[in-house]
């Protein structure tokens, strides 16, 4: 059968070249929506499946709409690497019958859990603000930590300490007005508890910190168990406000669009840090940064952003924001696994019997 790439993987895994001698690979680099619309009806018009990489087809706005009415009637399945299929109109496609899958974040859990104990341990710590400062022209380790030491007031607004002129001791427990602090005895709340959102918990419990979550129903007493450490459940955001931090691991949906807002971060009860490995318009970024210059958000550790591919700019060249470009669950590992599993998904539809991963 003919099955179309779009996107990279590592053709050296075995479970590739297996795949590839059962079947004709045809390896596709999207240009514009018109050119593949044009070779969905001439050269690619007999596809019988489409592996869709980590980007897929984004380029040409998700694979909805006209691509789907001018997709090969052939087609049969869409399998693609990521946990969220956004993109994807999985009801239409089932209309055309077309099996759309995915690959649960089995892989994405533990290396998307690094990020956020990094995060979660530098928004307490601010080592950032540290290592942001630490250079050429404050080549002294001690006199470095009286620079940023607490007799100045933090600049909310440009993100950024007050430094000192003197030449004294400092511990380093402060920046500005800011205390240095463990993340032990701290609450967090995670707004999202699935696979991702429970393997965050554990890490964080491990660090010591208080475990609250956000999810539309609570876990059973048989799942609180399995989790192997205390989490309380919240049914909002707004009956957690005494969060230290809180965590974004939920989906994009109409519920949880911009639920991170002027609102929400006027109502927590005091200065608070924020972490969003879930979905970026989760978090109104505009409001986001209002709260990062009221000294409202004392930190935002962001890995999806509101208008992905793009960051809002004020974001940018902030000591209390770290930023990094969608790489939560970027390891060799994830990356090697997704595509195992998405090929798995090809080839059971492929055989007649039923996806591992369906979602419509």
């Amino acid at each position: 059968m003919k099955v179309l790439f779009i996107g990279d993987l590592n053709q050296d895994l075995l479970e590739y070249q297996q795949f590839s001698q059962r079947h004709q690979c045809i390896h596709y680099e999207i240009t514009t929506k018109e050119k593949l619309l044009h070779d969905f009806a001439h050269d690619l018009k007999d596809i019988d499946a489409i592996y869709g990489a980590w980007l897929g087809f984004v380029p040409v706005g998700g694979f909805r709409g006209e691509l789907i009415e001018a997709a090969p009637k052939s087609l049969k399945v869409i399998s693609i690497c990521s946990v969220g299929y956004d993109g994807y109109d999985g009801k239409a496609l089932a209309e055309k019958g077309v099996v759309l899958t995915n690959v649960p974040s089995i892989g994405a859990a533990e290396p998307v859990a690094d990020l956020v104990t990094y995060n979660t341990i530098n928004a307490f710590r601010q080592f950032s603000t540290f290592s942001n400062h630490l250079g050429a022209n404050t080549n002294h380790t001690v006199f470095l930590r009286k620079w940023l030491d607490q007799s100045n007031q933090f600049d909310s607004v440009r993100g950024q300490p007050r430094v000192n002129d003197v030449n004294k001791y400092a511990f380093g427990e402060m920046v500005n007005n800011r205390p240095v602090l463990s993340p032990r005895g701290h609450d967090v709340v995670i707004v999202g508890f699935g696979n991702i959102g429970r393997t965050i918990g554990s890490r964080l419990a491990h660090l010591g910190m208080n475990i609250h979550y956000v999810k539309r129903t609570p876990l059973t007493a048989d799942e609180h168990q399995q989790l192997g450490y205390n989490a309380v459940y919240h049914s909002s955001l707004s009956s957690a406000s005494f969060a230290d931090l809180v965590v974004i691991a939920a989906p994009l949906t109409p519920e949880t669009k911009h639920l991170i807002n002027r609102d929400s971060i006027a109502m927590m009860d005091k200065p608070f840090r924020l972490i969003n490995i879930g979905r970026g318009p989760i978090v109104d970024e505009d409001a986001l940064v209002e709260g990062l210059k009221q000294g409202k958000v004392l930190y935002a550790g962001l890995d999806v952003f509101e208008h992905e591919p793009t960051v809002t700019p004020e974001l940018f060249g902030r000591s209390d924001v770290v930023l990094t470009p969608h790489v939560g669950a970027s390891t060799t590992d994830n990356f090697n696994f997704t595509a195992k599993r998405a090929l798995a998904n090809l080839e059971l539809v492929l055989s007649g019997e039923s996806a591992l991963d369906r979602v419509n």
